[in-house]
């Protein structure tokens, strides 16, 4: 009676840490493809080279939005942009504003 409880239990702590690493893994995904999204779209669209530094994913559980931050190559660096990425939305750039 007790083993079928013991194999249980180790069960649902293997589900509930597998889960764990797949939801870390899918942040560092979206991280990788919306900084790739990001600087081609400055490429192509606006002809600045930009150089992404890190993602912010912005608050709420239905936002499925992340900032790239970053600033552009071989200008002023101390000028410091950010791009908008909705993961949610096949990674659709929604806009970029410096700061």
């Amino acid at each position: 009676m007790l083993k079928p409880r013991v194999i249980a239990i180790l069960l649902l702590l293997l589900i509930i840490v597998g889960c764990q690493k797949e939801e870390h893994m899918d942040k560092q995904e979206i991280e990788k493809i919306a900084s790739a999204v990001a600087a081609t779209y400055m490429k192509d669209e606006e002809d600045i080279d930009f150089v992404p530094k890190d993602v912010e994913f912005l608050g709420g559980e239905d936002l499925s939005t992340v900032l790239v931050h970053g600033h552009a190559k071989d200008k002023d660096k101390k000028k410091e942009m950010s791009v908008m990425v909705d993961y949610g939305d096949d990674y659709r750039v929604t806009g970029y504003g410096y700061y």
